[in-house]
């Protein structure tokens, strides 16, 4: 999507390593929205590539970025946000049109405020599910994140400061399953790492 050539500051270089990286594996886009989806397991780093990936292509493109954590209905909620996702965020989004949806409210644990995603140049969805089977037929491109478990533990629980420690198990279970149905990696068009370094980020107390 960017040329190997094109010129960024040692500041840019230095912020948003892995969005250069993976800025230059992306095709060129072919339409309008252009839909990346970025997938992989909690903690891998999706969210943190998201951002780089954004902040690096918003200099001389127009993006917007869907996180599916913001449609999970709670940490049982993986199977159900994923169709959520799909029906209400991809299908319009793929059609041109503006993407209607309601966040999730994790602080009440029930449904939150109604929200919309429009269809930008370049639309980021990312999360778990952002790539699963039914997905990956409206999307451009496909990104499997990949870090091994002990990291991904690790960074997860230290983001959410012990907060999500609780809900390891339950959420790892939902993303088993799903991946043991539709693993995701053997089917991505980019398989890229984990974070190469940890920048600091604010508490979140969601997958």
């Amino acid at each position: 999507m960017i040329s190997p050539d094109e010129g960024f500051h040692d500041d840019e270089i230095t912020r948003f390593p892995d969005g250069l990286n993976l800025a230059r594996l992306l095709p060129t886009v072919s339409r309008k929205p252009f839909i990346v989806g970025i997938d992989g397991r909690s903690g891998a780093g999706k969210t943190t590539l998201s951002d780089q990936l954004a902040a690096v292509l918003r200099r001389s493109r127009d993006v917007v970025v869907f996180r599916l954590e913001d449609v999970y209905p709670g940490w049982s909620g993986l199977s159900e946000g994923m169709g959520m996702y799909y029906s209400q965020v991809l299908e319009p989004l793929r059609r041109g049109q503006d993407a209607h949806w309601t966040a999730w409210d994790w602080l009440t644990s029930e449904p939150g405020t109604p929200r919309l995603t429009r269809p930008a140049e370049i639309v980021l969805v990312e999360g778990v599910g952002a790539c699963h089977r039914e997905a990956r037929t409206l999307l451009d491109t496909s990104v499997w994140v990949e870090l091994p478990t002990a990291q991904r533990r690790q960074r997860a629980l230290e983001r959410d400061g012990g907060a999500y420690e609780s809900h390891w198990e339950q959420w790892a279970a939902q993303e088993e399953e799903y991946l043991a149905a539709d693993p995701v990696w053997e089917c991505a068009d980019i398989i890229h790492p984990g974070p190469s370094a940890e920048p600091a980020v604010e508490q979140r107390e969601t997958p």
